[in-house]
């Protein structure tokens, strides 16, 4: 089994829909966290017509060990992602405190949230909004004791 389970969320996190292109340093570390960690992306359908084309269209079932497309995400959902790991083996990387961020505080996950894009300036109002660790740049995340 690899050493931990890393979620990332899609908008945003590692791609930008207003560029329609990947975050800067996406691909780099995506590919540099799956030598020793298995990854997976978490995603909803919700809002977007789309989201299934785009997916395949970027070839995203090559850059993840599992991709997992939801009607909407919530912790049941992320918590199924996470089983056969300890909580500390699981880290949640996202771009929404109210999103991501919460439903992986609330499974007991690591939780890291990329400040990027529109919701950047959401502010944690409650302690199940509050991430472990916070980046302003992807590749950042390299660096972290996760």
């Amino acid at each position: 089994m690899k050493n931990k389970i890393i979620i990332f969320d899609f908008l945003r996190t590692i791609y930008d829909p207003d560029r329609n292109n990947f975050i800067d340093d996406a691909l780099i570390v995506l590919n540099d966290l799956r030598k020793e960690n298995r990854i997976v992306l978490y995603t909803s359908k919700e809002g977007d017509s789309n989201r299934i084309e785009k997916l395949q269209e970027l070839s995203m079932d090559k850059l993840f060990d599992n991709v997992c497309l939801v009607e909407n995400k919530n912790s049941e959902t992320m918590k199924e992602i996470g089983l056969g790991y300890e909580n500390k083996n699981v880290v949640v990387v996202g771009d929404r405190i109210k999103g991501e961020i919460k439903i992986g505080n609330q499974n007991g996950f690591v939780t890291v949230w990329f400040k990027n894009g529109k919701y950047a300036n959401e502010l944690p109002n409650k302690n199940d909004e509050r991430p472990k660790y916070i980046l302003n740049s992807l590749s950042d995340l390299l660096q972290l004791d996760i």
